[in-house]
């Protein structure tokens, strides 16, 4: 039985019966963290350790550098030079990384945690991709810079050029966001999308871990109503989400950009997630007039699932 309740502003949504909440067990977690030593970098760090506290984790950090490490200003003009050049590169990351190690060893008492680093002469997506596949990862965690943080992820920089291309779930943790335990997490759906439940796996494991309320979202233009393959789609939502702390909402007569603000606020939620199966859908939901309002506003974790296949 599904209950439809109308709030205080506007918002329509639909209370779903949930059972009582297991976390399936799992071996061991690993989790991919690229890291130029930046604060934002570190940042991810602490938080992606604090996330998996308790749980046996095995976290990567990954520095990767390239031909695009080196400046327009540097010209090589001997194979010595470009040698001389390559070495100082490569020192600098096995040095970053080394102190980046004992600077977490020595904050992170988590016997449960275990870290490798690793560095590698490649361009930033080639490595992840790589490494993704190499050691099995579980989910890539990034920082991401400034006020402008959520539409960095989405629209430009290393995070956005991870989507699609990864095959695991990219958590991007704005650079002023400390860990809190996660109480709300909202899920944006377009409703057009069957989502497989091996793709779901890392996001409920993190919302039943907290007893966190999932709070899954879809946005009305206008009068418009839920087609029949919209509707066919929720159904379905429902049962994967049966088992979890789970309500839907229905969003009308707003701009998608705006309402994801507002509801972001007024449920105080700590996460937004959503599934990516083509790079286009998160331009359409964040590449509206608001943008740069909602940036300013919304400096919360987002957690990318990939719905690829397999």
């Amino acid at each position: 039985m599904v209950d439809l309740t109308t709030d205080a502003i506007g918002f329509t949504y639909f209370f779903v019966p949930f059972s009582s909440i297991t976390v399936k067990p799992h071996t061991m977690y690993r989790i991919l963290i690229p890291t130029d030593f930046s604060d934002n970098a570190w940042n991810a760090i602490n938080y992606a350790t604090a996330l998996y506290t308790g749980e046996e984790t095995v976290f990567y950090l990954l520095n990767s550098y390239s031909p695009n490490t080196i400046s327009p200003g540097e010209v090589m003009t001997s194979s010595a030079a470009t040698k001389t050049l390559f070495d100082a590169v490569k020192s600098a990351s096995l040095e970053g990384l080394e102190k980046s190690l004992q600077e977490i060893l020595s904050s992170n008492p988590d016997k449960m945690h275990a870290f490798r680093t690793i560095s590698r002469f490649d361009y930033f997506t080639n490595a992840v991709v790589d490494v993704c596949k190499e050691e099995r990862i579980d989910m890539v965690v990034m920082g991401t810079t400034g006020a402008s943080g959520l539409k960095e992820a989405l629209v430009g920089s290393n995070t956005a050029s991870l989507i699609g291309k990864i095959g695991v779930p990219l958590l991007a943790i704005p650079d002023e966001v400390k860990f809190t335990p996660l109480k709300d997490i909202a899920f944006a759906t377009d409703y057009n999308t069957a989502y497989r439940e091996k793709n779901l796996n890392v996001f409920f494991h993190i919302a039943d871990k907290f007893s966190a309320g999932i709070h899954v979202y879809h946005v009305l233009q206008k009068k418009d109503e839920l087609t029949e393959e919209n509707e066919k789609s929720k159904k379905e939502m429902e049962k994967q989400f049966a088992g979890h702390q789970s309500e839907f909402y229905l969003l009308t007569e707003t701009s998608l950009s705006t309402a994801t603000r507002v509801f972001v606020q007024s449920r105080n939620i700590q996460m937004l997630c959503m599934v990516a199966k083509k790079h286009s859908f998160l331009h359409h939901l964040f590449g509206l007039s608001h943008t740069r309002d909602m940036c300013y506003h919304i400096d919360i974790p987002l957690l990318i699932l990939q719905n690829n296949a397999g």
